[in-house]
């Protein structure tokens, strides 16, 4: 079984998109088999000082990879894209176990 994608929301008080981007995740959550923490950058100094403004920011294992607006489409793109990188995803591709495509 794959391990779950962490999915990390940075985000500020009172953001709507923020809030909005933390709903899509949490509707993927049981389908892309992820886990979702939204996290409030304004208690820390040094994520307020890396993104100021520029939430939200979505982390995927970590890794930046959209912000601002973005569709339920893209984060699930994302995320598939993001699993696919795995090491063990390419292995199992190569033995004919990968995701079907289509």
């Amino acid at each position: 079984m794959n391990m779950p994608v962490h999915v990390t929301i940075l985000s500020r008080k009172d953001c709507h998109l923020c809030d909005v981007m933390f709903r899509i995740t949490l509707h993927l959550q049981a389908e892309l088999n992820i886990t979702t923490t939204k996290v409030d950058i304004e208690g820390d100094c040094a994520l307020t000082e890396r993104y100021g403004s520029r939430v939200p920011v979505v982390l995927i294992d970590e890794v930046e990879h959209c912000s601002g607006k973005v569709t339920e489409g893209e984060l699930r793109r994302a995320i598939k894209k993001a699993r696919w990188r795995r090491p063990i995803s390419r292995i199992l591709s190569r033995l004919g176990y990968g995701p079907k495509r289509g």
